[in-house]
């Protein structure tokens, strides 16, 4: 079961060892502290069996927002973690009145980009030597987020209130 909800200083750990088991750039534990404690951002997490599986780290400014980091550890990929993510950042995207979503994706990340498709992304462009270790260009990619998206949990028992605002879901 699946359970989603808004993250916090509590989190910034166990981000930050998902951060260094995915990524070949990870952000540390004091940066994502420092991102948590930002306005104008959100960082939802995906827990399984109590344990955290999963993260979107979303900005926003006006009515544009970027999903800064999108991941689930390897043991929990291709189980729907990762689209429940996408629904919930698009729902805080409703919420704050974001019409238009960025990210930024390793043009060799074909697992990610025929996801981000799936989502509803279109290729804008390409930023020539972005990423680093391995040096690597970023495909750009955008949506507009008044248009639906296909829902990625197909069974939600329930959507209830939390303390931090966000609603928790779980799936079965």
């Amino acid at each position: 079961m699946w359970v989603l909800r808004e993250a916090g200083g509590q989190d910034a750990a166990r981000i930050a060892a998902l951060e260094s088991e995915i990524f070949p750039d990870p952000w540390t534990e004091n940066g994502i502290r420092e991102t948590l404690c930002q306005n104008n951002t959100a960082v939802i997490g995906a827990w399984k069996d109590g344990k955290l599986a999963g993260y979107v780290i979303l900005y926003y400014v006006l009515n544009e927002g970027e999903i800064a980091r999108i991941a689930v550890d390897a043991q929990n990929r291709r189980q729907g973690a990762a689209g429940l993510l996408f629904e919930r950042a698009l729902e805080v995207c409703g919420d704050r009145g974001i019409e238009r979503l960025m990210l930024e994706v390793r043009e060799s990340n074909e697992a990610a980009i025929a996801f981000y498709r799936k989502c509803g992304f279109t290729r804008d462009g390409l930023r020539r030597g972005y990423y680093e270790k391995p040096k690597e260009d970023a495909v750009l990619m955008s949506r507009d987020c008044r248009r639906a998206v296909k829902s990625f949990g197909n069974q939600v028992a329930a959507l209830t209130a939390v303390p931090t605002g966000m609603r928790e879901t779980k799936q079965i």
